[in-house]
């Protein structure tokens, strides 16, 4: 049937012309965001996934970000314990040293005792000076009950937190009988290196009857350079578990995002061909749309 009034041909090449320019629209915004999914109505279940999975692996980046500052913390510790071995290193020559009985006078003890005393309060003064962020170290904040938390992980729950122990460096945390971590002195509280035990009798500078207090304080400084080896030793191994929990981050990272890309990124060969197609077909289209249109004219021949 030839008709004028409703022209068919032309309404089917104008609706596949207006398909044609929304996939040429869909494919434009693809090829210049990047993405597969650019609003809700691409692809719904999807962009639900794909947010999700981009909320957890925010969390793993976080995640290894906490762990990378622990082992910062870690670095700053065992980097001040370094010098306290030094120091512990320096007493503990120094008793050895005055316990020489047969050859010091009780003057040369006391200088040597003058010196033990500074080194004593230089550790004291380091307890309360090395921080990290502001936060002491060695002041017992990080140990017993004060243990510190690092969110390892993404989410909320016990197998995402790791627990930082740094114990104290204070004196009284410091000079202890081995295997006590106990604070145990000498006496009222000092440890003091000299030849005259508590209670000793003297004849002349020498001590006689108990033991010289620089043997005991040889026993304490051994007992204090094994406290702080095994501290160290402690951090080395926390240290350690930092790596392994990050080296695993960064596995779980790379592979969320592979998972992720698959569904919100744009395969850019893909969108290209289906945008060269789209051309073609807008094209032929137009092409075809306008012979639609010249059709209904032959009815002038009848005409004539």
């Amino acid at each position: 049937m030839t008709v004028i009034n409703t022209n068919i041909s032309g309404m089917i090449g104008l609706n596949n012309m207006r398909l044609t320019n929304l996939g040429l629209k869909q494919s434009l915004e693809r090829l210049s965001s990047g993405l597969r999914i650019n609003k809700g109505a691409d692809d719904p279940s999807g962009l639900a996934i794909a947010k999700g999975m981009e909320s957890h692996i925010g969390g793993v980046r976080t995640a290894v970000m906490n762990a990378e500052d622990g082992i910062s913390l870690i670095h700053t510790a065992d980097g001040a314990l370094a010098e306290t071995h030094d120091i512990l290193m320096r007493m503990r020559d120094l008793a050895v040293r005055a316990a020489n009985e047969a050859t010091l006078t009780s003057r040369d003890v006391s200088r040597i005792n003058n010196e033990m005393q500074s080194l004593k309060q230089e550790l004291q003064r380091k307890s309360q000076a090395v921080t990290f962020n502001t936060k002491v170290l060695f002041s017992g904040g990080y140990s017993g009950g004060n243990q510190q938390m690092l969110q390892i992980g993404p989410d909320n729950g016990t197998n995402y937190r790791l627990t930082i122990e740094v114990w104290a460096m204070t004196n009284s945390g410091l000079f202890m009988v081995s295997g006590t971590k106990q604070a145990n002195w000498l006496g009222g509280g000092s440890l003091l290196i000299s030849n005259v035990s508590s209670g000793a009798s003297t004849t002349g500078n020498q001590a006689t009857g108990a033991l010289s207090m620089a043997w005991i304080a040889i026993d304490y400084l051994n007992s204090s350079i094994n406290f702080v080896s095994d501290l160290r030793a402690s951090l080395g191994i926390q240290e350690r578990r930092l790596g392994h929990v990050i080296d695993d981050l960064k596995a779980e990272d790379i592979n969320i995002s592979a998972a992720k890309s698959r569904i919100w990124d744009a395969d850019m060969a893909s969108e290209i061909s289906e945008f060269t197609r789209l051309q073609i077909l807008q094209q032929s289209g137009t092409a075809i749309l306008a012979q639609a249109n010249a059709q209904p004219q032959s009815i002038l021949q009848l005409l004539r």
